[in-house]
């Protein structure tokens, strides 16, 4: 099974076909998979804490002040 792609496509899904190996006895293919879904979950929580720190950066600078964006 291509673990990178079905990881990065959808979380759930991976652990569905972690769980469908594991009842089939293939442990050396779910371990894989889990070790893929790891990967993945730590790549999106890299992404989230980014993205909330560059917000509080933002907000920080504007000195608390909203955005202007669009409104001019």
């Amino acid at each position: 099974m291509n673990w990178q792609d079905i990881s990065s496509t959808s979380h759930y899904k991976t652990a569905l076909a972690v769980k469908h190996e594991l009842y089939a006895g293939n442990l050396t293919e779910a371990t894989l998979g889990i070790e893929a879904l790891i990967q993945a979950l730590s790549r999106s929580e890299k992404r989230a804490l980014k993205s909330q720190l560059v917000g509080l950066m933002l907000h920080t600078l504007s000195n608390g002040k909203p955005s202007l964006n669009g409104v001019l």
